[in-house]
């Protein structure tokens, strides 16, 4: 046993290191994503030379954005397999390589085909975001995992904040700053420094990870096609009539993730026959797909509504503006993570803060006709900003507490599985919404413009709706996972794991003996 409490003392703990790179790598991913969002419709309207209020400009402007996620939908499993054979440090490590490259790419596009290209190869080393997820669910527990999930969605925030800047404020900085840039090849690339400030950024995380990361996955289970964990020392056979599996708190050496198993009339956490996962996980997933597309269908549809031109009765908003609009919601979902989530999860559970930010959410959008009635420049000057303002921080706050709780039900749902694949088909079914939801919403726009002032405010409350019904079919495997994290929380408590007290040596039943068969590594340790 002493090489197993060694194997135990070497294997990473949630810490503030192992969260400090963790959170580096997403907040580069974060940067990566919406980078491009308040200047991605002047990019396109000068390539097409068309006004950015254009239907044709709109359906280009959400085909590149759609087009990162769809390349997520097809490599983001690849990305999670191949962290579970080769291991997490090497997949996130070769993933945010491909992220210094790709975006220069991007910013020297001199047409659409080449951006379109570039997108498509970032989009490619998609991998780290479901590999993040999986590092970091394998070195928490109930007691933490609020803490490390909340710590990610607050470097995402800060992500919002840091990326609406650089694609913001460094576009076309020949205009801005001739005396340094003119003549230069950001005058002839306009849209070439802010992508090439992120690239350094990701060369300095990449370093970061490099020299920090410890690697979670063991050697062992390396080069391993299978969906079931290998036995680890801690594991105990037992007779299949019991219904036992094996019994530990925490995650054991090996790198598997484990629970205390419940007794007679407990739920447990069984590994899937065949290739299917179990439906509680499926309905987890669903949930994760409903928020990230309605949530980028809502974002891809507020940058196309303030972008309409005055005469439109649309609040004519340019890259800064809109980079303006965002930057207040990084904020609210900074001080989500700071002041409400780590504190409304304790109090209330996941499932209660992921239903009130639900609600929050989709009502802070659905007042959105009356955040038109503010669009004149002339009469309302920087007020109109203030119900924009209010709505994007509400919103953001709201999402704050939805996505951080639908990554650990992901991880809770996995366990027993491979991890890095799970959150691959994850992140996968995710991408696919988010690549098909802002093209659809945005052809929705262009149709219900005609039919009125009123009528381009249609696709947010189709969005709403749609929103609601991936929440109605996921809610009941939501609840089986948060009533069976209570159960395990609760068995793992001083109480529930205090050593028995000294037996008579009498026969004892099968049942008993399986029982304390589970205790002898325990003991021996």
């Amino acid at each position: 046993m002493a090489s197993c409490e060694d194997a135990q003392h070497r294997k990473p703990r949630l810490n503030r290191k192992t969260l400090f790179v963790l959170g580096a790598m997403n907040l580069i991913d974060c940067i990566n994503v919406n980078l491009l969002t308040p200047y991605v419709d002047k990019m396109v309207s000068t390539y097409l030379n068309q006004s950015p209020q254009s239907p044709a400009v709109a359906h280009t402007v959400g085909m590149l954005i759609g087009l990162y996620s769809l390349c997520e939908v097809i490599f983001s499993p690849l990305w999670g397999t191949f962290a579970d054979k080769v291991g997490r440090k090497p997949a996130l490590l070769i993933g945010l390589g491909g992220s210094c490259i790709a975006p220069v790419m991007f910013g020297l596009g001199t047409s659409l085909p080449t951006i379109f290209a570039a997108r498509a190869l970032d989009g490619f080393f998609c991998g780290n975001m479901g590999v993040t997820r999986t590092y970091l669910g394998e070195i928490v527990d109930e007691s933490n995992e609020a803490k490390g999930f909340s710590f990610l969605a607050l470097c995402f925030s800060v992500g919002l904040f840091v990326g609406p800047i650089l694609g913001g404020e460094l576009v076309f900085p020949a205009e801005r700053a001739p005396h340094i840039f003119g003549g230069t090849i950001f005058e002839t690339y306009p849209f070439l420094l802010p992508n090439l400030t992120y690239a350094i950024f990701a060369a300095i995380a990449w370093v970061i990870g490099c020299i920090f990361l410890e690697e979670t996955l063991p050697a062992s289970q390396r080069c391993s096609c299978l969906r079931r964990r290998a036995p680890s020392a801690e594991t105990v056979e037992l007779p299949p009539a019991v219904g036992l599996v094996r019994s530990t708190s925490g995650t054991d050496p090996s790198g598997a993730p484990t629970r205390f198993v419940p007794d007679e009339g407990e739920s447990s956490v069984t590994a899937p026959k065949g290739k299917r996962y179990p439906m509680e996980l499926i309905q987890t997933i669903v949930s994760y797909c409903g928020l990230s597309g309605t949530t980028a269908a809502q974002n891809q549809l507020l940058i196309l509504l303030v972008s309409y031109e005055k005469s439109a009765g649309g609040f004519e908003f340019g890259p800064r503006d809109i980079g303006f609009l965002q930057n207040i919601g990084a904020v609210g979902l900074l001080s989500s993570q700071l002041f409400l989530y780590p504190k409304l999860t304790k109090k209330f559970g996941f499932l209660n803060v992921f239903l009130l930010g639900f609600c929050m959410a989709h009502l802070s959008y659905g007042l959105f006709p009356v955040y038109g009635l503010f669009y004149d420049k002339d009469k309302y000057g920087m007020w109109r900003f203030v119900p924009l303002g209010c709505m994007q921080f509400m919103y953001t706050a709201s999402t704050g507490m939805m996505f951080p709780t639908a990554f650990a039900f992901i991880n809770r749902a996995a366990e027993g599985l491979n991890r890095g694949a799970v959150n691959g088909w994850a992140n996968s079914s995710g991408a696919l919404c988010r690549a098909a939801f802002p093209p659809a919403s945005a052809v929705l726009l262009s149709i219900s413009t005609s039919w009125g002032p009123l009528g381009r405010y249609l696709p947010l409350y189709i969005v709403t709706v749609i929103a609601a019904i991936c929440l109605a079919c996921s809610l009941p495997g939501l609840r089986v996972i948060n009533a069976r994290s209570a159960i395990n929380a609760r068995a793992r408590s001083p109480a529930a794991v205090a050593p028995a007290p000294p037996v008579a040596l009498v026969p004892t039943s099968l049942e008993e003996d399986c029982r304390n068969a589970r205790r002898e590594p325990l003991m021996e340790a």
